[in-house]
């Protein structure tokens, strides 16, 4: 099945042009429009059904429904769309921005909304979808539409504030992708508090926020002259502690290692992981009350909320030790 990719290249234009030709026509020139249906009608393509007036149908996207993360979250969702009489349509990710745009494009049209947790799309991407059926993001920031913002910038603070406490004074950063919203927010929060308490920070790598990553890190992390480390999320710190274990380095003892989400298994690692805990239950509910107050209401003004996570000091931190 072609795909908008394949449209855009045989008509000359972007792929943003090429959505917004069949989900905002209006938007783009005549001609441009006329030139795009025809290559995608000559390629077969397909574009999602018109909308019924109302599906009782919601979509939520996540990246990575093997993550750990995730699965809290889409709980508490479906948990809010019960209470609401709502049917869910989950959307896994596939680690291609492009591939979960066209994703996103297909099924929009069917639904009356989506929440859209932490995507890498382009922001024109994402207001054609809107420009659809409402849309608000969890995670990420557009201008003009809606959205949740979990383990907002305290938790980094938190983190910093704590290892500082425990005297470390030079901490690595294993950070996300940088066209990660969350990666971004963590790592600036988490870089001025290091300035305001004196603390060294090194920004060691950004990469895909996994526990391969966590494992890769480690090896930089003892490279470096520092004694703890604070990674993107929860997967990234297990492997970071199990290549320092691999090692020969105890976490907690000869290297602090911080996390974020609490995951289950942050509580059932050893060392159990001190890590920022994330406010799932609220931020399901948050989303689905501010996506079905705009499907009601279309033209109501976009909001962005955030909801702080808690620092949870487990047996991964503890006092500095003295670098040699």
């Amino acid at each position: 099945m072609a795909t908008i990719a394949d449209i855009a290249s045989a008509a000359g234009v972007s792929k943003s042009t090429v959505s917004r030709s069949f989900t905002r026509p209006d938007s783009v020139n005549a001609e441009t429009r006329e030139r795009v249906l025809a290559v995608a009608a000559q390629l077969g393509y397909s574009a999602a059904p018109a909308k019924a007036e109302s599906t009782g149908t919601v979509a939520l996207y996540i990246p990575d429904i093997s993550n750990p993360y995730y699965p809290p979250l889409v709980r508490a969702i479906q948990s809010a769309c019960r209470r609401q009489s709502l049917s869910l349509i989950m959307v896994d990710g596939d680690d291609d921005p492009e591939a979960d745009a066209e994703e996103l494009e297909r099924i929009i049209g069917r639904v009356d909304g989506a929440i859209v947790f932490a995507p890498r799309l382009d922001a024109a991407r994402i207001h054609a979808l809107d420009a659809v059926s409402p849309v608000v993001l969890i995670n990420h920031v557009v201008e003009g539409l809606p959205s949740v913002i979990l383990s907002a910038p305290e938790g980094a603070r938190q983190a910093v504030e704590h290892l500082a406490a425990l005297g470390h004074r030079a901490i690595a950063y294993l950070a996300s992708w940088e066209d990660n919203y969350t990666s971004r927010v963590r790592l600036a929060a988490a870089e001025e508090a290091a300035d305001h308490l004196g603390v060294t920070l090194r920004v060691l790598t950004h990469a895909e926020p996994t526990y391969i990553a966590g494992v890769r890190g480690a090896d930089l992390v003892l490279a470096e002259p520092v004694t703890a480390v604070i990674a993107h999320n929860d997967l990234m710190a297990f492997g970071c502690m199990n290549r320092l274990a691999d090692r020969a380095v105890r976490a907690g003892k000869d290297v602090s290692v911080v996390g974020f989400d609490d995951v289950w298994l942050a509580s059932a690692s050893r060392p159990t992981l001190t890590t920022v805990n994330t406010p799932y239950e609220r931020g399901g509910a948050v989303a689905l009350r501010m996506l079905t107050e705009r499907i009601g209401d279309p033209d109501r003004p976009a909001s962005t909320v955030h909801l702080s996570g808690d620092l949870v000091v487990r047996d991964s931190t503890g006092p500095a030790p003295a670098l040699a």
